[in-house]
Formats: structure tokens, sequence, C-alpha cells
């Protein structure tokens, strides 16, 4: 399979992803469901090593924990948050923006130039989020909201560069997705107490089902992006993962028509902000 395929079937899962955990937020919380995927992905990611286990390097371990604690633990809970307040469409259109933090953030880390392509794409995302937010209208959302998703996507875009460096490192894809998650599954609980949030915990019967499927779906996710990223640039792959708002909006459509209002404003805007991200990734 292309690196081209494994970064679309990401994209897939993370729109999916989306959806399940929209439907489980109506009688849950994000932290549940932070905790629940983490718990799942451990799960379904260990048996699959257990199957073909691998090689080690303590350094690439490391780097794979911080990646881990920046998406999966900080990344995902804004993300979650951001979909429980903003609904499947603005959410993961906003969260979709990470290939433009990825760009930024590789400027000022590693020192590449920015291209003209660059700044053509920022000129889409900024316009794409104007649509989105209404610009203050009576039907906008809050300005203050926008800021949670684009703050999950600029973890995002960090994690994914520190994920790129473990896997040059030590190419083992399934290996680096276990020891994110599970760094996540460590780790929140103390978050939690520290914010003083573990209160928010709170499960039931209708949305353990949601979170369950949810954890499935963003272990096929992760699985197949450690492999997209371990083939492929950063950049091309992160261009076709921030396709994902398409198949949330396209689910949504179909799943979620009684919770999240898909106006022809908010469908121009997730058009054009990934219309954006692809002139910047791959111009």
């Amino acid at each position: 399979m292309q690196v081209e395929a494994y970064a679309l079937v990401t994209a897939f899962s993370f729109g999916l992803t989306a959806v399940l955990v929209r439907k489980g937020l109506s009688e849950s919380t994000a932290v549940t469901a932070t905790l629940v995927i983490s718990g799942v992905q451990v799960i379904v990611l260990s048996l699959l090593l257990v199957l073909s286990p691998p090689s080690l390097s303590w350094a690439a371990v490391g780097y794979f924990v911080v990646a881990g604690l920046l998406a999966a633990t900080l990344g995902r809970t804004l993300n979650y948050t951001s979909i429980d307040r903003l609904g499947v469409p603005i959410s993961t259109s906003l969260s979709g923006t990470n290939p433009l933090f990825t760009i930024i953030f590789a400027s000022i880390l590693i020192g590449e130039a920015v291209e003209t392509s660059t700044v053509v794409g920022t000129v889409l995302v900024v316009a794409g989020i104007a649509l989105i937010s209404g610009w203050g209208g009576e039907n906008g959302v809050k300005k203050g909201d926008l800021v949670i998703p684009l703050a999950a996507a600029s973890l995002y875009a960090l994690s994914s560069i520190v994920r790129k460096t473990a896997l040059t490192m030590l190419p083992e894809p399934v290996l680096g997705a276990v020891v994110g998650a599970l760094a996540s599954l460590i780790t929140y609980p103390i978050v939690l107490r520290l914010m003083n949030r573990h209160g928010d915990i709170r499960l039931t019967k209708g949305a353990l089902p949601y979170f369950a499927a949810a954890g499935v779906s963003n272990s096929v996710a992760w699985i197949s992006m450690f492999i997209a990223t371990q083939r492929g640039s950063v950049s091309t792959v992160s261009a076709i993962i921030g396709a994902n708002p398409l198949f949330g909006l396209l689910l949504s459509a179909l799943f979620l028509r009684d919770i999240d209002s898909i106006t022809p404003r908010i469908m121009a805007g997730c058009l054009v902000i990934v219309a954006g991200v692809m002139v910047i990734t791959l111009l």
C-alpha cells in the first residue's frame, strides 16, 4: 500500500472517530472520552505488538513518549473539548489545520524557508476560519472557543515532528503507537488531578459503545499514520490527513443530523480550509 493510501485511511479514521466521540459526548464528557479511547488503543495496539515483537531503542522510545503526550494527552483532550463545544464540522476543520502549524514549526525549528504557497495557503485557512466563525454574526460561534481546536492543531503538529524524529531512529510504527497511547493513559489521570478535573469522569452505558468504537477507529488511524509518516514526508502525509474534515463533514451529514447543523457557510469554510492546507503542503 502506498504512503498516500495509508494517509487517506488515517484521514477517514480520524473523521469517523470524531463522529463517534460526538455521539458519546451527548451523555458523557471529553475527559471520559480521552481515557476510554486511550485504554482501548493500548489494548488493540499491544495485541498487534505481541504478534510482531519489535527491536528497541530507548532514545527513540523517549521521543515516542513525548509525541504521545503532545498528541494523545494534550491535543486529543483539546480536540474532544472542541467537538463538544463546536460540533464535528467546525472542530475537525480547525484542528485539521495542523499541517499549517507543521510547516511553521519546521521553519522555526529546522530553518526551512517559507514558500509562496505557504503564504497563499495561510490566507485560505484564515478565510475558512472567517467563514466558519461568522465574524460575530448572530449565528456565529464564540470566538474564544475557536482557540481550542487551533491549540489542538498546534500540538498535533509538534507531535508529528517528534514522531518523525523517533521513526527515523527506530522504524517501528506499531511500537511507537503503543508507547504514545500508553504514555497518555498513564499521565492523563495525573494531569486531571493537577487540574482538579477528576470529577469530570462520567462513563455511561450509552456513551461506552461509542467511545469503545472510537478507540478502535483511532487505533487504525494511529497505525496507518505512523506507517505513512515512516515511509513518506511529513508535509505530504499531513496534507492528506488534513483532509479529515471532509470525511467528518460527510459522516456528520449522515449520522449527526439531529446534533450538528451543517450550513452552506460551514461547508464552504471546511472546503476553503482544506484547500489552504493542500496548497501549503503539496505545492
